[in-house]
């Protein structure tokens, strides 16, 4: 006789949050990036304008990233 399948166990299984629920390497890349925008906004050079926007638009993709891998496992 083969073993009996909860339903409520089978669906607890698959909305797991990931484990950690925040990727280690998410959080190393996020604060390189804030402690390089801080320094984007205390130093004033020519180029400085260029790269905050270069920096926040790479805090964006990584906060969609994270976002999206959030969600697929909320699913």
């Amino acid at each position: 006789m083969g073993d009996v399948i909860s339903f409520e166990k089978a669906r607890a299984k698959q909305r797991r949050p990931p484990d950690p629920l925040v990727d280690p390497a998410f959080v190393t890349a996020w604060e390189a990036i804030f402690e390089a925008l801080e320094l984007v906004e205390t130093i004033q050079l020519p180029r400085t304008e260029r790269a905050r926007e270069l920096l926040l638009r790479g805090l964006g993709v990584m906060l969609e990233r994270e976002q999206r891998r959030l969600g697929q496992c909320a699913k």
